[in-house]
């Protein structure tokens, strides 16, 4: 099938499939109730899904609530006879615990096989530090904050196949080694990364693996093991011609983890909604796991 063609088929089948999915991963969320009070409605997965398409969509929660409202289908898939209040929907995004969010994406993975490269790096997402007023109110422009997302991405599929939030950004070398380790290795040929990542630990650990840490490392690398050998002789043969090295290794299937954030900030934004901490996390992990949806819908539709 032509990429016109399998575009086309998976746009058209998208908010199918991405029910569908939400549905059997959010139902692998326990629900879990107080023995006081009144009945619950709206049971947590129920209320996951909810949130998997309001993440999806890009409206504020009152929008989206007056959305379902109006969306007979979804509420009848879903066993509702209304949308939640814009504030229990609100609330339940920091009541679901973030291993879920991993789980969840990891299941949507595991549905191709084991990836053979791997491209690793970080992108920052921004977020409001009290809005345009307190800029006017008290006279000086405030900084801009941003939650920075580690993601591991497959380079044949697109998917991500491990991921990290971190509220300060800073250091990307050290979240490596346990981020790789997420991802299975059996058929692992080539990790790449840029500059901010090449360290003698990440270096020989890839070795190890059996796999060709593709890192560039920095202008001032020294030829020196100090007990890695995977990291001399990768410094050793990048300094001896660069443009071979990139070209050899192919390194610019490096790029293609930017290409995986670029298509996360067109299509979710590039900002968060979300005011805490906690739930700016939880919005991040969510949306990567609409991601991996996304293209698994697109994979299935090539045949792919």
């Amino acid at each position: 099938m032509s990429y016109n063609a399998s575009y086309d088929t998976a746009k058209a089948r998208r908010y199918r499939f991405l029910l569908d999915e939400l549905m059997s991963l959010c139902n692998t969320i326990p629900d879990i109730r107080s023995s006081r009070g009144r009945p619950v409605k709206f049971p947590l997965p129920t209320l996951a899904i909810l949130l998997g398409f309001k993440f999806d969509s890009g409206m504020g929660y009152r929008d989206f609530v007056a959305f379902v409202n109006f969306n007979p289908y979804l509420l009848e898939q879903l066993g509702l006879s209304r949308a939640p209040n814009y504030s229990l929907l609100q609330k339940a995004v920091a009541r679901i615990d973030t291993q879920f969010f991993h789980r969840m994406a990891q299941l949507i993975v595991s549905k191709k096989p084991p990836p053979r490269y791997l491209a690793v790096d970080s992108s920052g997402f921004s977020h409001t530090t009290g809005g345009e007023w307190m800029s006017i109110r008290f006279q000086k422009t405030l900084k801009r904050r941003f939650t920075a997302l580690h993601n591991v991405v497959d380079t044949d599929t697109l998917m991500i196949n491990a991921t990290r939030v971190k509220a300060r950004p800073g250091g990307d070398a050290k979240h490596m080694v346990a981020l790789v380790k997420q991802v299975p290795s059996r058929n692992l040929k080539g990790v790449y990364g840029d500059k901010g990542y090449i360290s003698r630990k990440n270096v020989q650990y890839i070795s190890d693996l059996g796999a060709y840490a593709g890192i560039e490392p920095k202008s001032n690398a020294k030829v020196r093991a100090h007990g890695y050998p995977a990291y001399k002789k990768l410094v050793k043969e990048y300094q001896a011609s660069s443009e071979k090295w990139k070209e050899k290794y192919q390194y610019g299937r490096r790029n293609l983890v930017e290409t995986v954030f670029s298509m996360m900030k067109l299509r979710y934004g590039g900002s968060l909604s979300s005011k805490g901490y906690k739930e700016q996390r939880r919005e991040l992990l969510f949306k990567v796991v609409l991601h991996n949806i996304e293209r698994l819908n697109y994979l299935e539709c090539a045949g792919r």
